[in-house]
């Protein structure tokens, strides 16, 4: 039961990384974006916040992320949540633009204007798709297990 608990906690703890982690890349997208950069760093630091909503979202559900290139990460993501159809669409047309971290066909594309504005929508959408309440109640349940 100890040795249960402790991997629930190391999994959620994984959650906690990923999720403040792809909240600040997308605060830090958003400020390139403010502050006039290129669209192509915008896109570039938003797609890592992405990358990491959807790996967060495995460990919230217990999930390993396998291979983080958008399409392996909303088939894993897609086993645990329901996301809209036109989301998941949009999130895997991303490796045709940028599958660096395709196993077999690594490739950088360069983004379009419009793919910024594209991809910050995707973040605001993913964010929206965090069960906050089973969120609170792991927090709640590991930190009563911690007493």
């Amino acid at each position: 039961m100890r040795l249960e608990f402790m991997e629930r906690k190391s999994r959620f703890d994984e959650f906690e990384k990923e999720y403040r982690d792809s909240k600040a890349y997308l605060q830090r997208a958003r400020q390139f974006q403010a502050n006039g950069q290129e669209h192509s760093v915008v896109f570039n630091v938003a797609s890592l916040a992405l990358e990491r909503y959807l790996v967060a979202l495995c460990y919230l559900y217990d999930m390993e992320p396998y291979n983080h290139n958008y399409t392996c990460l909303m088939d894993t993501v897609e086993m645990v949540i329901d996301v809209p159809e036109e989301l998941n669409r949009e999130i895997r047309s991303l490796d045709k633009i940028f599958d660096i971290c395709s196993l077999e066909d690594y490739y950088h594309g360069n983004p379009e204007p419009s793919d910024m504005d594209r991809i910050m929508s995707m973040c605001d959408a993913v964010e929206g798709l965090f069960d906050q309440t089973k969120i609170s109640s792991i927090r709640e349940s590991l930190k009563e297990n911690d007493n």
